[in-house]
C-alpha cells in the first residue's frame, strides 16, 4: 500500500490526504445531522453513541456529573489549562455514563470488527460524536473562555496506509491553531488526548501522549 502510494504524483497524494479532513462538516451540528444525532445537545437529555460508528444511541443525564466539570475550569487562567480541563473533563463524564451505557470496561485504541452492534464497544466515529458533544455542552455553559468547537476530522486515506480515525477538534480562538480532543486512544474514564491537530493529523498509530 505504501509501495503504491511512493509511485503517485505528490500532488495527487497530497489531494486525497487534504480531502479527508472533514466530509463537508463545517460545524459540529453538520456531523451530528449526518449521524442523526441532535445537532442542538441538552445537558439533562445528551445523546451518546456506541455500539460502533453510532448504531446505538443512548440518552444519559449529566446534570448530576456537570458540577465536577465546571470545577475542572474554575481556576482556569491560559489556553493550555483550559485544554488540560477538556481532557479532565471528558474522562469524568465517561466514568459517570460507561456503566449506564454498558461502556465502562471499553479499551482504548483497539479496533476490532467483531465487535460492531456491540454496545459495549466504541469506534473512534462514536467517541468522536460523544467528545464534540460533550465539548459543545461545555461551550454552551459558558466553560471555554479560550476556544470554540469544530467539526470533528478525519486522518487517514487508506492509500496512505492508514485506516480512517476521526477525532474531535477545537481551536484557540487567539491562535486559530486546532487541537484534537481524542477519547478513543484511552480506556473508558481516563482523560482525552489533547494534542495539535497537525501532529496527530499526521501520526500513525496511537501516539506516546496515549500512555
Amino acid at each position: 500500500m505504501r509501495t503504491f502510494l511512493s509511485m503517485l504524483p505528490v500532488s495527487v497524494a497530497a489531494l486525497a490526504l487534504a480531502g479527508c479532513v472533514s466530509w463537508g462538516w463545517f460545524e459540529p451540528e453538520d456531523f451530528f445531522a449526518h449521524y442523526d444525532l441532535p445537532q442542538q445537545p441538552q445537558l439533562a437529555d445528551a445523546t451518546f453513541c456506541h455500539a460502533y460508528s453510532c448504531q446505538t444511541r443512548s440518552q444519559v443525564d449529566l446534570t448530576q456529573v456537570w458540577p465536577a466539570v465546571r470545577s475542572e475550569f474554575a481556576t482556569v487562567q491560559t489556553p493550555a489549562q483550559e485544554r488540560y480541563a477538556m481532557a479532565q473533563a471528558v474522562g469524568l463524564v465517561e466514568t459517570a455514563v460507561g456503566p449506564v451505557l454498558g461502556t465502562a470496561d471499553d479499551p482504548g485504541g483497539v479496533l476490532n470488527s467483531a465487535w460492531s452492534g456491540n454496545p459495549a464497544y466504541q469506534d473512534c466515529i462514536d467517541e468522536a460524536a460523544n467528545t464534540t458533544m460533550l465539548l459543545v455542552l461545555m461551550k454552551q455553559d459558558g466553560l471555554f473562555r479560550f476556544h470554540d468547537v469544530d467539526s470533528p476530522s478525519i486522518r487517514g486515506a487508506f492509500i496512505d496506509g492508514r485506516w480512517q480515525h476521526y477525532t474531535a477538534v477545537v481551536e484557540e480562538t487567539a491562535s486559530e491553531e486546532r487541537y484534537v480532543v481524542d477519547s478513543w486512544f484511552r480506556v473508558n474514564g481516563r482523560p482525552a488526548v489533547v494534542m495539535p491537530f497537525q501532529d496527530w493529523y499526521t501520526g500513525y498509530g496511537i501516539p506516546p501522549e496515549a500512555a
